[in-house]
């Protein structure tokens, strides 16, 4: 058994040893196996930041919801100078375009909600993947964010689910029709394929586990570019990003 197989967090009880073992070897072709078990120490530091953060205040709630959106279809690299020039220009910034317009009017709108529902959830004496599901159904509610992103949020607040972008898609070999999401549907039908698909992809991140994700992501990440020192340095921008600490 490798060593990653006995060092995933609770979160990721759904792998095996040999389940962890293929991931590891896969991901060692893209940075350093020595690199990718000091990744471990990443998700325990910087992912735990960045939940404080968000729960401490609606303010912050926002802020974080607003990273996790400006992050679409966007380099990560970019998107701390983003943050800073949204919270300075408001609904002016160059940044917020299409649905990100709207995502930002929700949260001004509803930050204040959302966050008691959030701390509400977070303290309640619900199992881990109903905590999980709760959460996904707020964060669905928001203008622009789909399963991964909603996943994102849920992540970066409440260390549950976790974010299956095109970097972990590949890695995993997830099947798209898993990450698809229709908030307009109305019928009994719709909403209840919604749900299940909600619940099918809290159980694909469990599985792999919300510590495992973001510490993957962020070394395989770190070789996308040489601007990036490594996976603890993607990892850090997370909370950096937020505060400037």
């Amino acid at each position: 058994m490798c060593a990653l197989s006995q060092s995933h967090n609770a979160r990721g009880k759904g792998l095996t040893g040999s389940t962890v073992c293929e991931i590891v070897e896969k991901a060692s072709r893209q940075t350093s196996l020595a690199t990718y078990l000091g990744g471990y120490a990443m998700y325990g530091i910087h992912a735990v930041k960045c939940q404080q953060y968000a729960q401490r205040s609606a303010n912050n709630l926002a802020d974080v919801v607003l990273m996790v959106v400006l992050s679409i279809q966007q380099n990560w690299l970019g998107v701390g100078d983003q943050i800073n020039d949204v919270r300075a220009n408001g609904l002016n910034s160059k940044y917020l375009w299409g649905n990100k317009v709207k995502t930002y009017i929700y949260l001004q709108a509803h930050k204040h909600k959302m966050y008691a529902q959030m701390m509400a959830v977070i303290n309640s004496n619900k199992s881990e993947d109903d905590k999980a599901y709760s959460l996904m159904k707020i964060f669905l509610r928001v203008n622009g964010l789909g399963i991964p992103k909603a996943g994102f949020a849920c992540q970066l607040t409440a260390g549950l689910v976790g974010c299956m972008d095109i970097h972990n898609i590949r890695l995993y070999n997830i099947e798209l029709k898993t990450l698809s999401f229709n908030n307009k549907s109305k019928g009994i039908k719709g909403i209840e394929a919604n749900n299940k698909k909600v619940l099918s992809y809290i159980k694909v991140c469990h599985d792999y586990g919300t510590e495992n994700l973001w510490n993957s992501w962020c070394n395989l990440l770190s070789t996308k570019s040489p601007k990036w020192v490594d996976g603890n340095h993607v990892s850090e921008v997370h909370y950096t990003y937020l505060t400037g600490e």
